[in-house]
């Protein structure tokens, strides 16, 4: 299973194409403050029309920035660099649903600036990932999606629309 980006591993610029949130596959339910750990697979891609293009793979949580996955010049096409990276910090205190989105960019000077550029271009961040933070355990599976049902009576998060391959 793949959440791509864009329509396929042949597509030149940066996509996700798996995400692990804390052992749970891209749907996960959290504690409050409880340690957070996001695996993020990615393959990136140059065009032969601009081979030396510097390269950003931004990571959202919400409208935030999380992290700059791929700051580099990938190769050129039909060659992909795959990759993986590992990140860790703790969950949010205030329960909730929270998403991971990602896009990319080209020749930012600084990871910084992509993410600046990203968010007054919303189509190009699309939902890789949820979570959802709450006070005790969910009261039945969360996977797969589409429907997270958290332990808080009535609360239903709707799963995301990504795109499986």
């Amino acid at each position: 299973m793949s959440v791509l980006l864009f329509d396929g591993v042949a597509t030149v610029g940066g996509y996700v194409t798996g995400i692990d949130i804390n052992g749970q596959g891209r749907s996960a339910f959290l504690k409050p403050k409880e340690p957070l750990k996001v695996k993020v697979s990615y393959a990136a891609q140059n065009s032969k029309e601009h081979p030396t293009d510097t390269l950003q793979i931004i990571l959202f949580l919400d409208d935030k920035f999380f992290k700059c996955i791929y700051n580099d010049i990938p190769p050129v096409e039909p060659d992909v660099e795959e990759g993986e990276i590992t990140m860790e910090c703790t969950a949010p205190e205030t329960a909730g649903r929270y998403v991971f989105r990602a896009g990319w960019g080209y020749n930012w000077p600084w990871p910084e600036d992509a993410y600046k550029n990203l968010l007054t271009t919303p189509a190009r961040l699309l939902p890789v990932g949820e979570f959802a933070v709450g006070a005790y355990a969910p009261t039945m599976a969360i996977s797969p999606m589409p429907y997270l049902v958290l332990g808080i009576p009535a609360a239903v998060l709707i799963g995301l629309g990504v795109v499986e391959k």
